[in-house]
Parts: C-alpha cells; structure tokens; sequence
C-alpha cells in the first residue's frame, strides 16, 4: 500500500484522501501510454510491495542474469545492445504488477553523430559503444543475449552468428573515446581496420591491406597464394 493510501484507524477518509489515489493511478497509466517508465518506476520504487533487488529473470524460458548484455527490439524492427543494470517489480494503486529493467545503452554505428564519412566507413555494422546513456524499458523488448567481444577476439572469428559484436571505444557526451584518431591503423591508407571489408594479408610485414585500395578484386585476392604488398615490394 502507498504511503498516499494508508488512513488512520481513528479516521474518516474525506473525498480529497479518496481521490488522491485515483489521480496518481491515472497519472501512472498516462505515463505508462507515453513509454516513461522511468518516472513510473520513480513513482512506485518506495512502495512497501514493490521490490528493486533481483538478480535474475526468466523471460521466455531464458534465464537473465544483471551484468549480462542484450540485444533489445526497437522500431521499424532495428535492435538495439544494452546491458541489465537492474530489475525491478513495481505494483501500481490497483495491484497491478509492472515489472522493468534498467540497462546502460551501447550505441551503434547508425546513433553516432558529428563524425565524417571517412570515419563511418571504418566502423563495422557489428561494432557497439558504451555510453553513460540509462533506461528502464520493459521485459518484453529483450530479444536475446548479445555478445560482446574485443575487437582482436571478433577478428579471430571464423563463422559469424547472430547477435555477436565488438567494441574498441566508448561513446560518451557524443565523443569517442579513445578518439578516432588514436585507434590502430592498417593497409596504405592508414584507416583502423573494418572487418565488414575485405582484405588481403601480406606474408612478409604481416600487415592487412584493404583490396580497393591496391587494386585488386575479390576473384583475383583468392587466386594468390602468398601476397607480397607494394610497400614491401618496395
């Protein structure tokens, strides 16, 4: 029972004590339409029957653990990686149970803002970045769990499954962190590597090169059996 609820024993309730739980219900289904379930949960959390302390869900038939990351549903079918801060089960004025997660966003390559074409074009459509970016959404937009790798242990990845990304920064006040400009280079041009391109390793300075930028197709990459790169040959 809310603290707005409770009466003393000696008391009669007056019309304005009567009504103060039907404003707040009212309040709460408005902001559950709008999708603001932080101020729902804002709202709810000091309630004596809601509990903001589990450690663990089952969502259809899988288990959630806080600590783990997510892959959660969003419009038009896009899915969006987050990882499960908290859950929490609220109960409203008409004991109707609301249960949430909180979750700290990564962003991918489609939210970053301010950045050049040049530096898109290195970031893969796997690549994720944490933020300082926190929600409460509902159980009902996890999708699965994600996995997070480094970008070292991505590139080592012979068969590629759903829901599987990397990360080598972090995206925090709309700034990549490192910055762009500090991440390690490879082939010719100097760029950080995208592992959605294609390239060719060199067996002497074992570097990769991106083939556009030497030159070479795809059908000619596979008939070389040891390439040698033009600086090396050089």
């Amino acid at each position: 029972m809310s603290v707005s609820q409770e009466q003393k024993i000696t008391s009669t309730p007056t019309l304005k004590e009567e009504q103060i739980p039907q404003k707040r219900q009212s309040q709460i289904s408005n902001l559950l339409r709008r999708k603001d379930f932080r101020s729902v949960v804002k709202i709810l959390q000091t309630d004596n029957k809601s509990r903001t302390n589990y450690q663990k869900l089952k969502y259809q038939n899988q288990i959630y653990h806080v600590g783990q990351n997510l892959c959660i549903s969003g419009d038009n079918r896009s899915i969006y990686v987050a990882k499960l801060i908290k859950i929490v089960k609220l109960y409203d004025d008409e004991d109707n149970c609301l249960p949430f997660i909180k979750v700290r966003w990564f962003c991918r390559k489609t939210e970053l803002a301010g950045l050049s074409k040049d530096c898109l074009d290195c970031i893969s459509e796997n690549e994720v970045f944490k933020t300082n970016e926190f929600d409460y959404i509902e159980i009902e937009s996890i999708v699965g769990l994600a996995t997070i790798l480094s970008f070292e242990e991505y590139d080592q990845i012979e068969e590629l499954y759903d829901n599987v990304f990397f990360t080598r920064a972090q995206y925090v006040n709309e700034k990549l962190l490192p910055p762009f400009q500090q991440w390690k280079k490879v082939c010719i041009c100097k760029k950080p590597a995208n592992p959605d391109l294609k390239y060719i390793f060199c067996d002497l300075c074992q570097r990769w090169f991106h083939l556009k930028c030497i030159g070479l197709s795809q059908d000619q990459a596979e008939k070389i059996n040891k390439y040698i790169c033009p600086e090396c040959k050089n």
